[in-house]
């Protein structure tokens, strides 16, 4: 029997295919139903389904010409086609099924299914598995259903479902990483399967194209000497890292003015894990829109867990209140929904790093449909300006032609690196544990250094969230070199991070002067608490400039004036006050005043103050 491994892209119908692979088999065919494993004495069929043959639910004959009724007069159901395994999460719920067949062409196939597909009042397994090849007599849809739900396998052939990308663990401890057509690790025990969403996106677009050494010279090569291209190529790298990192979701959002190249910028993030091709021309990209509901973005983002989420073109974005989509969309949690019973559906979860362009920054979008720009906003998805464009060095190119040739490559080489990288990085290290502490070490280096090269260590503590999350790209994009996958040196790679992180640094002035105002006051609590004053000591409890009060009784910090000046150096206490109550972490004890009067006990009046609450330390919008 020959045997040749292909990988089908097709996703068709609410059931998509699940870590499949497709080997050629040549079945023999007969004008009428053979026995299964029966011989003329000359020869012993080797049938496909293997063990299975003693699992063959009574009442049917599966033969090497299809599925028939056994009974005198048998009746063909469908080509032949059998359960192989039955799956289950690691709690024992959401049973599903390993379907095989062999298609019209000769070729054998695979799907997992969620099992609940055969209850359906109406169920589209059997269309969906004829869209496959399978053959399926019309009329026998319900048979079919019968047979495939009728198998009774024993606990050798189980294996354990996972509904979602990412990380997860072997039975032994050692780290899996689950893509759509494959698992990354090489974990004992019972086989991983994924088992994903209704119409996951995903699993279209995380396919195959071309080698690895075909990606490095076509697509990875011509980005050296463009840093914006090196910076997104790293970031693709770095979704993985995240949780493992101890990070919270979170992204960059390139914006500029049209043609600078963003969209490709994108493209070449995409290519390491799926395909890169535009958007705008193939359904099948790897490249998300922001043109679409907030519902749709919430699948979005949990189809693409520990991975790369990047999403073209803000400004279509349909929904009316963005800066709460943006809130969402890395909170890391899905909404709460009810099934047609009224019953609790399973909450959608991801951690992902997201790269998104748009031609204006987040802030700008939100203050333009009425929303006011928080804090959180933009620690989340932090807005880098592209003003020079994407394209710096087009290797001799025309810059067009340059772009177009590597928007078309992005198409036609594709998700090899991905797989490479976490192959590579897994191999050696046996548990996740392991792993996470390898990248939490890297980690704290490289944050230390990049806050070396950028001469900026007097950062708010929302900003060293959004360095953290650079220096997390810097470390990603050094494993990859290190790993043979990346083919550029590690210096290309820090230079890129940096001059990335400088465009970002250079923005930061855009933000809302109350939003600053905050961040600073926060930072300013964070790093120097042992310089308040306890407001209830009558004798000194600080050594040195004495930089404000703390009320542990009502929980505030307390700053006059002149000492939130200082802090705040320049900005208008008035907006400074504003967003602090629009937060709500203003204390005030008068309706009309942002100020309240306190009593401290070493001072002889008592003067107003602004009365900060102490969860200023926490909040983290």
């Amino acid at each position: 029997m020959s045997k040749t491994t292909i990988k089908d892209k097709s996703a068709v119908g609410r059931l998509a295919p699940v870590h499949y692979i497709e080997e050629h088999t040549s079945a023999p065919r007969g004008s009428g139903p053979a026995e299964s494993g029966a011989s003329n004495g000359t020869a012993v069929a080797v049938l496909p389904w293997g063990d299975v043959v003693e699992f063959i639910p009574k009442g049917f004959r599966l033969c090497l010409d299809g599925v028939y009724t056994d009974r005198d007069d048998p009746e063909l159901i469908c080509g032949p086609c059998w359960i192989a395994a039955l799956s289950r999460t690691k709690q024992g719920e959401e049973w599903g099924l390993e379907i095989r067949w062999i298609d019209q062409d000769g070729k054998q196939r695979q799907l997992n299914v969620p099992g609940a597909v055969l209850f359906e009042r109406a169920s589209s397994l059997p269309g969906l598995l004829y869209s496959m090849g399978l053959k399926v007599v019309p009329g026998m849809e319900k048979r079919l259903i019968t047979y495939l739900g009728s198998f009774d396998l024993p606990e050798s052939f189980r294996r354990r479902a996972v509904s979602r990308l990412g990380w997860t663990e072997a039975p032994d401890g050692s780290p899996l990483f689950v893509l759509p057509q494959t698992v990354i690790g090489d974990g004992l025990g019972e086989p991983v399967v994924f088992q994903p969403e209704e119409h996951s996106p995903t699993v279209r677009s995380m396919t195959t194209r071309g080698s690895l050494k075909q990606w490095q010279h076509h697509v990875a090569l011509p980005c050296v000497g463009n840093p914006v291209l090196v910076f997104s190529l790293s970031a693709s790298f770095a979704g993985p890292l995240l949780k493992l990192a101890g990070l919270e979701c979170g992204g960059f959002h390139l914006y500029g003015s049209t043609s600078r190249g963003k969209t490709t910028a994108l493209q070449v993030a995409a290519t390491p894990w799926g395909c890169g091709a535009d958007p705008a021309e193939s359904g099948d990209s790897h490249v998300s829109r922001w043109n679409t509901t907030a519902n749709a973005l919430e699948a979005t983002a949990a189809a693409h867990n520990d991975g790369l989420l990047a999403l073209d073109e803000l400004g279509t974005c349909d929904a009316r209140d963005i800066g709460k989509v943006v809130y969402d969309l890395f909170g890391g949690k899905g909404k709460r929904r009810l099934t047609k019973s009224s019953a609790l559906q399973p909450q959608r979860a991801w951690h992902i790093l997201s790269l998104s362009t748009g031609e204006v920054p987040v802030q700008q979008k939100i203050e333009e449909q009425g929303g006011k720009v928080r804090g959180g906003h933009l620690v989340r998805l932090a807005d880098v300006p592209v003003a020079n464009g994407v394209v710096v060095d087009p290797h001799g190119q025309d810059p067009g032609e340059f772009v177009t040739g590597l928007k078309r490559r992005c198409g036609e080489y594709f998700g090899t690196a991905g797989p490479a990288f976490l192959e590579r990085l897994i191999a050696g290290l046996p548990t996740l544990g392991d792993l996470s502490e390898a990248v939490k070490r890297d980690l704290a280096v490289e944050e230390a250094e990049l806050v070396g090269r950028l001469g900026r260590s007097g950062l708010s503590a929302e900003s060293r969230r959004v360095l953290r999350r650079f220096a997390l790209v810097s470390v990603a994009g050094g494993y990859a070199v290190a790993l043979g996958v990346l083919p550029f040196t590690c210096e290309e790679v820090t230079n890129a991070v940096a001059e990335v992180a400088r465009a970002w640094l250079g923005d930061e002035s855009n933000l809302p002067e109350g939003v600053r105002g905050v961040a600073m006051i926060r930072a300013t609590i964070m790093e120097s608490i042992s310089q308040f004053q306890d407001a209830s000591a009558t004798e000194p409890t600080v050594r040195g400039k004495v930089i404000g009060y703390h009320d542990r009784m009502r929980g505030v910090f307390l700053f006059d004036k002149d000492q939130l000046a200082k802090i705040c150096r320049g900005l208008r206490l008035d907006a400074v006050a504003d967003e602090l109550d629009r937060m709500g972490l203003l204390y005030r004890n008068e309706a009309d005043r942002k100020t309240s009067r306190v009593p401290v006990a070493m001072l002889k009046t008592r003067p107003r103050f602004y009365s900060v609450f102490e969860r200023i330390t926490d909040a983290t919008e």
